[in-house]
């Protein structure tokens, strides 16, 4: 187990790992390959961006615990930490809706992408095999 603020950890190098790894298991491959080519063939790297979609989707929920950096006397007490809480969520709602649609929106944009990739290598492959034919 990966002990807690260990400054030996390579997180660089931890990522690309992991990266390697989803990609070997998406995509099937056998996980010897540099990152980012798979069979020779470049693949689209995505996890970046659902990284960043997923810490929004995680900032954008309403806020159900109140801030270390307010522990001072009136914001101490619990039920003024609930009500602040309660206003906050009430002024926020709207922008909060919006924050959720833009998330799903991109995630269908990621998706879209994928598959436009996946299209755009197989019209490769095809123009490749008939300009072999020639």
């Amino acid at each position: 187990m990966i002990e807690p603020n260990n400054p030996n950890i390579d997180v660089d190098e931890l990522m690309s790992r992991v990266r390697a790894e989803v990609l070997r298991r998406q995509f099937g491959g056998s996980g010897d390959e540099p990152n980012g080519v798979l069979d020779g063939k470049t693949v689209i790297d995505t996890l970046a961006i659902e990284g960043h979609i997923q810490s929004a989707a995680r900032l954008a929920e309403a806020r159900a615990k109140w801030s270390g950096r307010l522990t001072f006397f009136p914001f101490t007490l619990r039920p003024v930490q609930r009500f602040c809480l309660k206003v906050l969520a009430f002024v926020f709602r709207d922008q909060r809706h919006v924050n959720f649609e833009i998330v799903a929106a991109l995630r269908e944009a990621v998706a879209i992408n994928r598959r436009l990739y996946g299209r755009l290598l197989e019209v490769e492959e095809h123009l490749r095999r008939l300009e072999r034919r020639e």
